[in-house]
Parts: C-alpha cells; sequence; structure tokens
C-alpha cells in the first residue's frame, strides 16, 4: 500500500506557467502532493502499530488467543524459546521494511514538492517578468536579468513578488498537513531538507541567470526573508539563509562602499573581516558578478565595469566569475559542510 501511494505521486510539475499571484481565498495549489497522501501515510502507519498490538496481544492475560499467548506456552506449559526469538525477529523485519518503504515514499514526496517549488519560482516568476523593461536590459547586458532587473523607478508597494508570495503561501499550507503525519523529528528533518531544497532552487538560478539592480535586490531581501520564514517553520540548520540575507548587501551598496563591505573596514582581503570571512572569497564575489552594473555590453562582448576592475585590483583577488562556476559549491549542503 506504502509503494502504491508513493507511484501515485507526479514526477514532473505542469508544463504550462502557473498564473500568479495565486487567489488566497481559494484552496492552495497541492504542489503536486495532495493532502489525502499525508492522511493516508499517518493512517498506514498506525494501522500497522494496532494490527500489532492486536495480534501479539503482548502483556494480556485471559484467553486472548494471540501470538504472544500462543508462542509463550506449549500444550505443556513451557516456553517455546526458539519459537518466540524467530517470530520477535520477523516482528522487527516488518517494522524495519515499513520503515523502508514510508522513508522512500517521504524522499518521493519531497522531490514532487522540490519539482513543483522550482515551477512557481522559476518558471511562474520568470513568466512574470517578461516584459518591456526586461528587453531594455537584454539589449544593454545581453541578458533577459530576470524577475529582480527591474530598473530604478519601479514601484515597491507590493511586499513580495507575485511567485514568492504564492509559493509561501502553498508551503504554509502544506507545512500542516505533513506536520500532522509526521513525528517531530522526522518533521524537523523533513523541512530541513526542503528548505535546502528551495534554497538550491534560488540561488541556482540568481547566480546563473539572474542580475540584481537595486531596486530589485530590495524586492530580493523582501522575498529571502519570507522564503526564510516559512522555511523556519521546522528543522534547525538554517544558516544557508543567514548568509544569503547578508550576501543581498552587495546589490543595495554603491561600488565604492564596496570594499569595506567584502573584506571590511581596512579594506584588506586577507583581514579575516566583513563578507569575505563571513561567506568566503569566492562566495562573495561571484554573488557580486549578478549586479546589473558589474557588466556592460559592448561591440566586442561582455565586459567588466570600470568600478569592478577597479575594486579588483585594489583588493588584490582575481575574478572567479571569469571562468567556470561551479554551482555544486553554493548549495545549502556545501555551506553546512564548510561551517561544521
Amino acid at each position: 500500500v506504502v509503494d502504491a501511494l508513493s507511484e501515485m505521486l507526479p514526477t514532473r510539475a505542469p508544463h504550462q506557467a502557473p498564473q500568479l499571484p495565486f487567489d488566497e481565498e481559494q484552496a492552495a495549489h497541492d504542489l503536486g502532493v495532495d493532502p489525502a497522501f499525508w492522511v493516508s501515510l499517518e493512517r498506514i502507519h498506525s494501522a500497522a502499530k494496532a494490527f500489532d498490538r492486536e495480534m501479539w496481544a503482548e502483556g494480556r492475560s485471559g484467553g486472548s488467543n494471540r501470538v504472544w499467548e500462543i508462542l509463550t506456552m506449549n500444550r505443556d506449559g513451557s516456553g517455546a524459546s526458539n519459537s518466540m526469538s524467530i517470530a520477535r525477529e520477523c516482528r522487527v523485519e516488518f517494522f524495519t521494511d515499513l520503515e523502508r518503504r514510508g522513508e522512500s515514499c517521504i524522499l518521493k514526496a519531497l522531490d514532487t514538492l522540490s519539482t513543483h517549488i522550482q515551477w512557481i519560482l522559476v518558471t511562474g516568476g520568470e513568466a512574470m517578468s517578461a516584459s518591456g523593461g526586461t528587453r531594455i536590459l537584454q539589449s544593454l547586458t545581453g541578458s533577459s536579468g530576470g524577475p529582480y532587473a527591474m530598473a530604478g523607478g519601479s514601484s515597491l508597494e507590493a511586499p513580495n513578488s507575485p511567485a514568492v508570495k504564492s509559493l509561501t503561501y502553498c508551503l504554509r499550507v502544506q507545512f500542516v498537513h505533513i506536520q500532522a503525519a509526521l513525528t517531530p523529528q522526522s518533521l524537523s528533518a523533513f523541512w530541513t531538507a526542503l528548505s535546502m531544497r528551495l534554497y538550491d532552487i534560488l540561488v541556482a538560478r540568481l547566480l546563473q541567470h539572474y542580475y540584481i539592480s537595486t531596486v530589485g535586490a530590495v524586492i530580493l531581501a523582501r522575498d529571502v526573508e519570507a522564503l526564510r520564514s516559512v522555511s523556519m517553520l521546522a528543522g534547525t540548520e538554517h544558516e544557508h539563509w543567514d548568509i544569503l540575507r547578508e550576501l543581498l548587501t552587495l546589490y543595495m551598496t554603491p561600488p565604492d562602499a564596496l570594499k569595506i563591505i567584502l573584506a571590511g573596514p581596512e579594506g584588506d582581503a586577507s583581514s579575516g573581516k566583513g563578507l569575505f570571512q563571513r561567506a568566503g572569497r569566492d562566495h562573495s564575489l561571484v554573488f557580486l558578478s549578478r549586479r546589473v552594473d558589474y557588466r556592460y555590453r559592448s561591440a566586442q562582448g561582455q565586459r567588466k565595469s570600470g568600478w569592478a576592475t577597479q575594486l579588483l585590483d585594489d583588493l588584490g583577488v582575481r575574478d572567479p566569475s571569469d571562468g567556470h562556476v561551479n554551482i555544486g559549491l553554493f548549495s545549502a549542503a556545501h555551506i553546512a559542510e564548510n561551517r561544521t
């Protein structure tokens, strides 16, 4: 039954971009995992435990005629220790197998949720940003820029982008169902994993496809705060969000003040201060390279802005974004590994 439940989960999100923002007066999108999935999973495990208790009737007396009574006494009244030992092994085997299948099913649900998070955050978010402003940016930089590349003068009235607003709404509703189905320990592990998946989806897209303007950085900071808030509903390891919040200052700081932000008051890259110390030197510089004004398009192709070249020279560091950027090194798991 658990295997069948797992097979019912979709492996792909819809091909068509979602219509954002979702109407919060309507039922929340289930992100591919119907609430009934979590109810069924919890009931299967509860039923297995209840069946086990009834079958064994452990500790009962008075002619229960269950496994416990049958195995503890032979016809002559002596103990059947060998049969009891075998039965106990089978009992452990059954629950070990059920636990393994349950974990596999839960991991499948995590994959499904991750796929639909990408569908809303990336597919939906980028569909919303396909406007005239991005076409202007593309003519200047050679890139569409993404949802956080809006030009100065854009409205900042909305607290979050439509994609993040819709996604956090769906995740909060989904959390209620997951919380009811899993033990506190399992919930903590599951939601921590989801937090890391959510972070990786956002950061991978940010570092590979998006550019950030000063105005866009304000919206991005609000979005990161909203995603961090929903990620912290359960679990313990969420430091990746704290580091990301600090890195966002790189998009709100004027070029002449970036040296202090990166390397501390002395402006020394080897001082062990600033973002170089807290987030890592290459980590900080790759994030910095996503500023809309970091590069510009020329007749010879992409060129680095004068202030960016001067900053790198003053710090005496190379630009890691000039070569291949291994996105795996920016994952939440890699951050956690380096902190331990």
